[in-house]
């Protein structure tokens, strides 16, 4: 089988309310920001990394990684981050990934893409909850996303099982899609790691 070329978006552009508003990809982990775990983790299993900020667009830059803006105004949340990836991206298929999960696993990409082949979107479900920010996509979704937003839908998951997106079982690897939303979840995983 052919290797598929994947381009990872990684997104970082929302408010980051329950992080006081601080933008939580650069918020540090072990003195690294959370968003360079996250590329850590998936540079391995992808050819291109985009990522998406709507502020503090320079410290991302530091990267030399790609780094886009929504292109909706109005943080309209992760679907116009997924869809400023898809129309930037140069693949058919798109890695989604939060700014804010620095464990995940080495074979996401492959487990994800065994599962999508014949779906146009995959997204990861730990045995308990569905994870709807890391995901395969299909870029041709671009549109679908754009009108969806349009009619001011924004909920990720509803769209998600609109396009018969299919749930990939990480239940063994639960452990690796842990969040880190809130102060209190930091301060846990600086003191754990």
């Amino acid at each position: 089988m052919l290797k598929t070329s994947i381009t990872a978006i990684i997104l970082a552009g929302g408010k980051s309310m329950r992080m006081n508003g601080n933008d939580k990809g650069l918020l540090l982990l072990k003195d690294k920001p959370l968003y360079c775990h996250v590329i850590d983790k998936i540079k391995p299993q992808v050819d291109t990394i985009i990522i998406n900020a709507n502020r503090n667009i320079i410290s991302y830059q530091h990267t030399n990684y790609s780094v886009i803006n929504d292109v909706l105004p109005g943080f309209l949340g992760p679907l116009a981050g997924i869809y400023s990836g898809l129309i930037n991206s140069q693949t058919d298929w798109n890695l989604i990934v939060s700014c804010d999960t620095p464990f995940l696993p080495s074979d996401l990409v492959t487990r994800l893409m065994q599962k999508a082949i014949n779906h146009q979107a995959a997204y990861v479900f730990d045995g308990e909850k569905p994870h709807p920010t890391i995901l395969l996509i299909r870029r041709e979704l671009a549109e679908k996303i754009k009108i969806y937003l349009a009619q001011g839908d924004r909920k990720l998951m509803l769209f998600l099982q609109g396009v018969d997106a299919i749930k990939v079982d990480f239940s063994d690897k639960k452990q690796l899609f842990i969040n880190i939303n809130t102060p209190e979840d930091l301060t846990f995983w600086n003191q754990s790691l």
